[in-house]
């Protein structure tokens, strides 16, 4: 199905409901929730990434619906009830066992999306087909965009920067945070009071994915690169939100993970 008139005349107002502003974000107050919505602004992605979202729901995959744009040019889309992963982490994800079942729900994904294949499809980024070997991965997934109802993992969010890629790239991605590979410091923050297992944790995760640690390790360092690379790129040329990720730093974070990764690889792998 084509990404061109997906959302038709799909376009509502704006409820007479206080919007409030959803947490977790790099750039706070840019998505709000109106009543049981969730607003964000829209571009010229939208209608793919709608249909992306339509088509995961159709294989039950628990994502939030796609509802099209209200009057002031924003998309809609259902809010998804639960905790989201912001820190301090749910407790079950500070175990191994939350990262097995952030694993096991990435290949779930995997498996929903495999089939998606839109004509003239736009992301975020810009125009870009599915080459071979590629599915359309989330882009994004890490515990920020993983919605819990206690120790249930019940939903994933934001698909903003969804774009075909290699599968392994959506795992490496994952499991630098779910297995929190980088440095210890960094791991305060999540709710970790000593640095954690990285190796159960990684181990966890392989099991839930169904992957080799030494396969997610490889993974790991090449989307490091390839991240500090694309906030760089595309952050200098102004394009959102990597424009925002490079002023808030967030190149310099990868970096320093990416380091630690580097330099911890062979005991990990």
């Amino acid at each position: 199905m084509g990404a061109s008139g997906i959302l038709g005349d799909m376009v509502n107002e704006v409820e007479n409901v206080a919007e409030e502003p959803l947490s977790g974000g790099v750039a706070a107050g840019r998505v709000t929730k109106v009543g049981d919505t969730v607003r964000r602004p829209s571009g010229p992605g939208t209608p793919t990434l709608q249909a992306l979202l339509r088509h995961l729901r159709g294989k039950g995959f628990p994502c939030p619906e796609p509802l099209g744009l209200d009057a002031s040019g924003r998309e809609i889309l259902s809010f998804l009830p639960g905790r989201a992963s912001n820190w301090p982490w749910p407790p079950i994800l500070l175990q191994p066992e939350g990262a097995r079942r952030i694993g096991a729900m990435l290949a779930r994904y995997h498996a929903a999306v495999v089939d998606f294949a839109p004509s003239s499809a736009v992301w975020t980024h810009g125009p870009q087909e599915i080459g071979a070997d590629e599915i359309v991965l989330h882009g994004d997934f890490g515990p920020h965009n993983l919605i819990w109802n206690d120790d249930e993992l019940t939903g994933v969010i934001d698909f903003e920067l969804a774009r075909p890629g290699a599968p392994m790239e959506d795992a490496g991605f994952a499991v630098i945070r779910a297995a929190q590979l980088r440095p210890d410091d960094m791991t305060r923050g999540p709710g970790f009071e000593t640095p954690p297992d990285r190796v159960r944790r990684l181990d966890a995760f392989a099991e839930g994915f169904r992957a080799s640690r030494s396969e997610l390790i490889v993974a790991a360092l090449g989307v490091q690169r390839a991240e500090i690379d694309r906030i760089e790129r595309l952050g200098a040329a102004g394009l959102e939100p990597w424009a925002t990720f490079h002023g808030k730093g967030l190149a310099d974070v990868a970096r320093a993970e990416l380091v630690w990764i580097e330099a911890n690889a062979a005991w990990l792998a």
